[in-house]
Formats: C-alpha cells, structure tokens, sequence
C-alpha cells in the first residue's frame, strides 16, 4: 500500500512542476500594423493602444501611435515593451539627411528622458534594414529603473522601440528579442511609391 501510495505522490508532484513551469513559460506573439507598416514580436500580456494629436511648433500637425504590451509575468515586476510610431512631413524629416538626423535622435533621447525626469546615460547611432537609426538608455526613479531604446527613421516616419523596467527588471535575451523582431512590411520605395 505504501508503494502506492509512495508513487501517486511523486506522480502528482511531478505534475504539479510540470504545471507550475508551464504556467511561467513566457510566450511570444507577432503584432502586425500594417498601417503603421511594421511588425514585432511581444510577450504575452496585457495590449494597449493610444493615439495622440499634437500641433509641433516645427512639424505642424502630428500623430503619435503608441502601442504597449505590458509583461506582467516577470519575476522582478512589470516589464513595458513599447513602439511609439509618428509620421513626419516627407519634406522636413528624410533618412537621407545624415547630418539633421544626428540632432533630430539626440533630441528624440533627450525628450524621453526629460518626459520621465530621467537622465540620458548611453547613446549611438545603428543601422538595420536600411535605414538610419539611434539606441539610447535612460535611467529615472532615482536610478531604480531603466528605458532601453531604439530609435529608426524609415520613410519619414519615425518608430521608436522602448522596454521599460526595474533597473535589474528585464533580460537582455527578451529586450533583443523584442528588438531584433522589427520589420517593415514594406520597404521605404514600396511605401513612398518609387
């Protein structure tokens, strides 16, 4: 009786890691804006999105997308991974300008750590897809937490890649995964009609 015993224990023990395990299995799903023309992987969580319209003193008119995913199945808290995506008149903002777009990233970096009362700590410039772009990491709440960022201007349009955390909050491997699953649809030619 007590081997019997002894073995519907163990299986039952088993299953419940097995359970537990699985219910800690992060998964990952592809979001496509074909509006917006991109596509990225995220984590499963909670989805939010948001619109809003300012008037810029230099842009006129614009719109700024943002679409979050909040990871709330993370060991060390929630984890925000965000594109924030804005169109840009073509004939103001174009990848092909080298030398405004050193200023236009630096300024998009300083933005969002002054939106978050944070100070900028790392900047470069990246390439991917070919099209210009920025990587940048601010620090706020006292140091307690970070933003990691990229930054690519395809088309006139601007995409910003953000995941927000606790200072020791997210991995490396899901901030990259999250990063390197950006695409366009479609190219810049296919979109401006080249």
């Amino acid at each position: 009786m007590s081997n019997k015993f002894l073995s519907l224990f163990l299986l039952s023990l088993a299953c419940i890691v097995f359970g537990l395990s699985t219910l800690s299995a992060q998964n990952w799903n592809f979001v496509v804006e074909p509006d917006a023309n991109f596509r990225i992987s995220v984590p499963e969580g909670k989805e939010t999105y948001r619109l809003n319209e300012v008037d810029h003193p230099v842009f006129g008119p614009l719109k700024i997308h943002h679409y979050t995913h909040v990871d709330t199945l993370s060991e060390k808290g929630d984890i925000v991974y965000t594109v924030f995506y804005t169109d840009y008149p073509e004939d103001m903002v174009h990848q092909d300008s080298v030398e405004l777009l050193k200023e236009f990233f630096l300024v998009t970096a300083e933005s969002a750590a002054y939106s978050v009362a944070g100070n900028l700590v790392y900047s470069d410039n990246i390439q991917n897809f070919h099209c210009p772009g920025y990587t940048f990491r601010v620090h706020y709440n006292q140091g307690n937490a970070v933003i990691r960022s990229r930054a690519y201007l395809c088309c006139s349009q601007l995409y910003i890649l953000s995941v927000a955390s606790t200072a020791d909050g997210v991995s490396t491997e899901n901030m990259f995964r999250f990063f390197d699953s950006f695409a366009l649809i479609q190219d810049c030619k296919s979109v401006m009609g080249n």
